[in-house]
């Protein structure tokens, strides 16, 4: 899990693999897509304390998403597909598809899903099926892309606008809470710069770029940081990280 829809890296290997494989911190600026991932740590800080009890992450990937919700919920399980390549050596509770989720109904009380919707053909099933192995009064934690390059194709399908995020939450039987947008224009532009950057760091000239790379990860990414922080706009949020609530009463919009 990413956050931000994950550029498409090879797990690393080698002498790189232990400055490469943790999790990108908050203040870990000279990191690869710094720029997004401490904005998306920042969102589910703010959204967790709505979380509670047992909560199931969909798309878990390497789980790290247990570390932020430490203290708040009881228990944390993780769901993922076999194939995920960012699971990165962990094991989840189950492997199975996000629209088929292999859990008895009212199972949890927190449902999580972070970079997943857009790799999905028919999101609005995922968003049922939380709502289905949620238990009444349960808390979906779900992340909406708005704006992104192209990744893992084909396998790549959608971009919700805020509307279009309260719309399918809504017809799946959800209240929204709060929308906490993740990132902007300089955010984007960030990650394109340093995703280039990423592709030239790579094979045997490695030893040679990897400093270089490093260095121009901390300009470029402080860089847009600071213009973000001079000219946001809402309106032009890398992604959205929605909290909602699970109706009590009624039935889904259909």
């Amino acid at each position: 899990m990413t956050g931000v829809p994950p550029t498409p890296v090879p797990a690393p290997h080698g002498p790189w693999a232990a400055i490469s494989t943790p999790p990108v911190g908050k203040w870990a600026f000279w990191r690869f897509n710094w720029i997004a991932h401490h904005k998306v740590i920042r969102s589910i800080e703010r959204a967790r304390r709505h979380a509670h009890g047992e909560l199931l992450d969909v798309g878990c990937g390497d789980m790290r998403a247990e570390h932020w919700f430490r203290g708040h919920v009881a228990r944390y399980w993780g769901v993922d597909l076999t194939e995920s390549r960012f699971l990165i050596g962990r094991r989840p509770a189950a492997f199975a598809r996000a629209e088929q989720l292999p859990f008895r109904p009212g199972s949890f009380d927190t449902v999580l899903g972070m970079s997943m919707l857009t790799y999905l053909p028919e999101p609005i099933r995922m968003i049922e099926e939380a709502h289905r192995v949620m238990r009444p009064g349960g808390t979906l934690i779900l992340e909406f892309t708005q704006v992104a390059a192209l990744h893992d194709e084909p396998h790549d399908y959608f971009r919700f606008t805020r509307y279009g995020a309260t719309y399918l939450l809504d017809r799946a039987g959800f209240e929204v809470i709060e929308l906490i947008p993740i990132g902007g224009l300089w955010t984007s532009v960030g990650m394109s710069i340093i995703a280039s950057i990423n592709r030239a760091n790579r094979g045997p000239i490695r030893v040679l770029t990897e400093l270089p790379s490093r260095f121009l990860y901390v300009v470029v990414q402080l860089g847009c940081e600071l213009m973000e922080r001079l000219f946001s706009n809402p309106r032009e949020s890398v992604s959205h990280l929605a909290v909602a609530r699970r109706r009590e009463t009624g039935t889904a919009a259909r």
